[in-house]
């Protein structure tokens, strides 16, 4: 399959793997993607066909994937990241997902002349955070320009910060979410127990109950393989790491060529059922050495 494979399929259909979350298994069923939209955009009124998903999927992990990309009316291009825990860097990653999805999107379009004189018509930006984790006084607006480069810089990119939870808009409710299952996991562990009672809670204070009632099994499913990616991550990310660095050195390589081994990427396949490239993307292995790997997994 080609590596720029286009955008996201079939979004009314149930997918979800190791990568997935909560978050793109809600917003990728068209009728929430809508009234996500709505909470972004309260001034548009959207109907389902209005919108169409254009989150970067791509299958071999070499180029960017983003959580949620949604192309408006066809002139308004929403890139939206969820994130719990801070880091600037995720100016960097939105605007690379908006440099790629600008790229597929003029790809799509076979009548556009990127080297004519006619101007391209290109969706209008506009791009978002849905910060969930529990730290307060975070920024409404972050700016790439302010953060890496300088006020004087010629290129900027300006990020909205969502982080009010609640049992208001979807969004509002999606971070209430995620601070109840917070809560719950430092309660009663990564188990089974806490993804029950953080369903169990959310119902009750009307926080996604509609989704959660049609999608219990899912959300459960989601949950418990986010889990045990972690459990893997914990178990052999170290392993593979100084594994790495060491054969690096015995082969003269660059410190930590080798990333992971063989052995280790099998035991995470088979643990979690996962593919080799989710495998290595689990332990963040680069995009090189994936290619490198991939033919022997």
């Amino acid at each position: 399959m080609d590596e720029t494979a286009d955008w996201i399929e079939d979004p009314g259909k149930a997918r979800y793997t190791s990568k997935d979350s909560v978050f793109t298994d809600l917003f990728h069923i068209p009728n929430y993607a809508v009234e996500m939209v709505q909470a972004l955009r309260p001034d548009l009124t959207l109907q389902e066909t209005d919108i169409e998903f254009v989150t970067l999927r791509s299958v071999l992990m070499v180029r960017p994937y983003n959580d949620m990309g949604v192309l408006v009316k066809g002139n308004l291009l929403i890139c939206s990241e969820a994130q719990s825990i801070w880091s600037l860097n995720v100016l960097v990653r939105i605007f690379l997902y908006l440099a790629e999805t600008y790229h597929r999107y003029i790809k799509s379009h076979k009548e556009f002349n990127l080297y004519g004189t006619k101007r391209i018509p290109l969706p209008i930006p506009a791009c978002y955070v849905i910060y969930t984790g529990n730290d307060k006084g975070r920024p409404e607006y972050l700016s790439l320009a302010h953060e890496f480069f300088g006020e004087d810089s010629p290129l900027d990119l300006q990020v909205k910060i969502l982080s009010t939870a609640g049992t208001g808009d979807i969004i509002q409710q999606y971070i209430r979410f995620c601070h109840v299952f917070d809560e719950q996991v430092q309660k009663y562990g990564r188990t089974k127990q806490a993804v029950e009672q953080t369903i169990h809670i959310c119902q009750d204070e009307n926080v996604l109950r509609k989704y959660l009632e049609e999608r219990k099994k899912e959300v459960k499913d989601i949950m418990m393989t986010l889990f045990q990616q972690e459990e893997v991550t914990e178990r052999y990310g170290y392993e593979c790491r100084e594994r790495g660095r060491e054969e690096g050195r015995e082969e003269g390589r660059e410190e930590g060529a080798n990333f992971a081994t063989l052995q280790n990427l099998r035991a995470i396949i088979q643990k979690l059922h996962i593919s080799p490239e989710e495998a290595m993307d689990t332990l963040q292995i680069p995009p090189d050495k994936q290619k490198e790997l991939s033919p022997l997994l």
